[in-house]
């Protein structure tokens, strides 16, 4: 499936993987509610991703990141699965301030909304997770 994060601002996207780097270590570390649930396969997944768009976005002009690629569709219902279960989870919500949410809220939907959309346009074998995630996320996401 083709995913596409963006446009998006370049700092926005910086400071967006910091902190989800920060998350992954602290996951790895302290599981807390999602103690078998997030696997080192998922967090190495997502470290991965991060890591690409960073190197991506320390290519970008300041205010506009946009990154595209191909990925297999079943890792694409991995993480978009992962990504809701973290984001919706206890422990995560522990690691983070209130402003930190805030901050990073708009780039996380941005995100979720992109793995929706790319899931989306493959057909209805992926409708069952992407309306998962919708009800999840609710009003909150684009479309």
């Amino acid at each position: 499936m083709l995913l596409q994060v963006g446009p998006i601002p370049t700092d926005d996207i910086n400071q967006w993987t910091r902190i989800a780097r920060r998350i992954l270590c602290e996951l790895k570390v302290h599981p807390g509610d999602l103690d078998g649930v997030i696997t080192d396969d998922l967090l190495d997944g997502w470290s991965d991703l991060i890591d690409t768009w960073s190197t991506a976005a320390a290519e970008c002009a300041p205010d506009q990141f946009c990154w595209f690629n191909d990925i297999d569709n079943e890792q694409a219902e991995y993480l978009l699965h992962g990504l809701d279960i973290g984001v919706h989870s206890t422990v995560l919500r522990e690691q983070l301030t209130d402003d930190e949410v805030a901050r990073h809220r708009s780039i996380t939907l941005t995100i979720v909304q992109a793995f929706i959309d790319g899931l989306s346009a493959e057909g209805r074998c992926q409708e069952h997770l992407v309306d998962q995630v919708r009800a999840s996320f609710g009003a909150d996401l684009d479309h």
